[in-house]
């Protein structure tokens, strides 16, 4: 009798240590922080294609970015994933993975693409997935001249169903340093054969007069990210008027305007005039 109550005594240990332990597991999960994943898609026509990711959490009510963060990417066919490396996000929490083209991925039976990012989880943060779904999207752009004046035309069509996409949100835009300069309509969409046209305004500066021209469709949700790039010789001339060797306000003190030199050199020489002027009547009383 001793002996059964001693192994319910023992197996009522082993129990609620096992409880414990699941409750400790459970408490310290808990107290992970989830990571928001997300994942754009972006097509250069003639190109590479990216995928960008931006890791983020929300930490004591507060917006987070998140570095240092290994993201493993893929994509995925029939619901098996395919592997195509590693990324780490950087300080601001983005990361970017470039592929040289669409040849790099498979689609389904359908002409749907998947691609994705997913984070193992640490100590930190929990295991995080975002993916992506697409299909390939071919944009043309060419530039025409009608009636002497330049347009852009630009196509949209479906690689895999062959057909044009109507009734996409499309922009035109000039490549410039800090921000593309729009030059379409806010609301330009594509024609019933998938075609927008758009004039080139003719005083646009560019170097030798050639301006970097875009075509681009943004977060199309069948399409994602898509842009066609081309050169316009369209635009104005810069001319770089350099005031180096001139005699300027602002040039360097060996090309410093006459006027100036000769006002400061009558300033000089007047004030030690009447300097030596005074000295000298003041000799001429001392001697008297």
């Amino acid at each position: 009798m001793r002996n059964r109550v001693a192994n319910i005594r023992d197996i009522a240990k082993i129990i609620g240590c096992t409880l414990l332990a699941l409750s400790l597991q459970t408490g310290l999960a808990q107290k992970k922080e989830r990571m928001r994943l997300s994942t754009v898609y972006t097509k250069v026509m003639d190109g590479p294609l990216y995928l960008d990711m931006q890791a983020s959490a929300r930490v004591d009510k507060t917006n987070i970015t998140i570095p240092d963060a290994e993201l493993a990417v893929y994509y995925e066919v029939d619901g098996e994933e395919f592997p195509l490396g590693t990324v780490v996000t950087d300080a601001g929490g983005k990361a970017q993975l470039t592929l040289k083209g669409m040849d790099a991925i498979t689609p389904d039976s359908t002409g749907l693409y998947i691609l994705g990012a997913a984070f193992a989880g640490n100590d930190t943060f929990g295991s995080a997935s975002s993916s992506v779904e697409f299909r390939d999207a071919v944009l043309t752009a060419s530039l025409v001249q009608k009636d002497s004046l330049n347009y852009i035309e630009a196509t949209l069509k479906d690689k895999v169903l062959d057909s044009a996409i109507a009734d996409a949100l499309i922009k035109v835009q000039v490549d410039r340093m800090f921000k593309p300069l729009i030059i379409s309509e806010e609301f330009l969409m594509t024609d019933e054969s998938g075609g927008i046209t758009v004039a080139i305004p003719g005083d646009i500066p560019g170097k030798d007069g050639n301006l970097a021209m875009e075509v681009v469709i943004e977060e199309n949700d069948s399409y994602g990210n898509v842009k066609a790039m081309l050169d316009a010789p369209v635009g104005t001339p810069i001319v770089q008027s350099s005031t180096y060797d001139q005699r300027t306000l602002w040039g360097r003190s060996s090309r410093t305007p006459f006027f100036i030199l000769f006002f400061t050199g009558g300033l000089v020489f007047g004030s030690w005039g009447l300097i030596f002027y005074l000295l000298f009547n003041l000799y001429k009383i001392a001697k008297n």
